[in-house]
């Protein structure tokens, strides 16, 4: 487990190095989450979150700071910039009731902060005889994303190797 989490660090730090070594500065944190979403809870079956989708472009997710219980999460490497975050409910029962559940919910790098961008959606379902399904999607400016202190890109490096 622990050579695990320490290969997905070195690649997410590898995924961010075609960047000159000056250029460290430009990298940056940030701790994501969705804003407040009004669900149609009137229902006695109520709607709930069933799923999230992140796609980001020039960064990558270094951490999946809370994951729901029996929730199942997936992250894709990039590929020509592009990497996808999937998580999802293990059944009905585990759907989140409110979007706060989601509060800082991952933490990102942003590598290239001028083709940087972040798109995010909920699927959100209910049940009353017929099943009820709609998304609701979140451009960049839409998401909360809290700055975090910076870390310098070779210090991480560095820890990853001493360990």
């Amino acid at each position: 487990m622990k050579a695990t989490v320490l290969i997905i660090l070195a690649v997410l730090v590898a995924g961010c190095a075609h960047l000159s070594t000056g250029n460290e500065g430009h990298h940056y944190y940030r701790a994501v989450s969705f804003p407040k979403v009004d669900l149609n809870l009137k229902t006695d079956n109520g709607e709930r979150i069933d799923s999230v989708e992140v796609i980001m472009h020039c960064g990558r997710f270094t951490a999946i700071n809370r994951i729901p219980n029996d929730w199942s999460a997936q992250v894709v490497s990039p590929v020509s910039e592009e990497t996808t975050l999937t998580m999802e409910a293990g059944h009905g029962s585990t759907a989140l009731w409110h979007s706060e559940d989601l509060y800082d919910f991952i933490t990102v790098l942003v590598c290239e902060p001028s083709c940087f961008d972040i798109t995010a959606s909920l699927r959100a379902s209910y049940y009353d005889g017929e099943m009820h399904e709609r998304t609701i999607s979140f451009k960049q400016t839409e998401l909360i994303m809290k700055p975090l202190p910076n870390k310098s890109v070779h210090r991480i490096a560095e820890t990853v190797g001493s360990r």
